[in-house]
């Protein structure tokens, strides 16, 4: 039974470890191929709703810039991520809450 249970936590601390997000500085790197001018990273997550995604906030001339990345940063994805369950617009609402601050 112990011998169970700690294989199990062994593989959850695993795949934790596999999953951390990009670092600000991978992003920056990936992000500037596409846009040239000058922005700053706010905010790397990891978009609990779609595994191996992660949620990036930039700010380009004081606007709030919702882009997506893969976990090394190879892939930027630009477009709004809805879900189907809710009917949520999951990047206008991150949008939404950079526009406020």
């Amino acid at each position: 039974m112990w011998k169970k249970f700690l294989l199990l936590c062994l593989v959850a601390l695993t795949l934790a470890a596999c999953s951390k997000p990009p670092t600000e500085e991978q992003v920056q790197e990936a992000v500037k191929q596409f846009i040239p001018v000058k922005f700053e990273v706010l905010q790397v997550s990891e978009l609990k709703e779609v595994t191996g995604l992660y949620e990036v906030v930039i700010s380009v001339q004081n606007q709030p810039v919702v882009l997506y990345v893969d976990k090394k940063a190879k892939y930027v994805f630009s477009g709004n991520v809805m879900s189907t369950d809710s009917k949520a617009n999951l990047t206008l609402e991150t949008q939404k809450k950079f526009q406020k601050k």
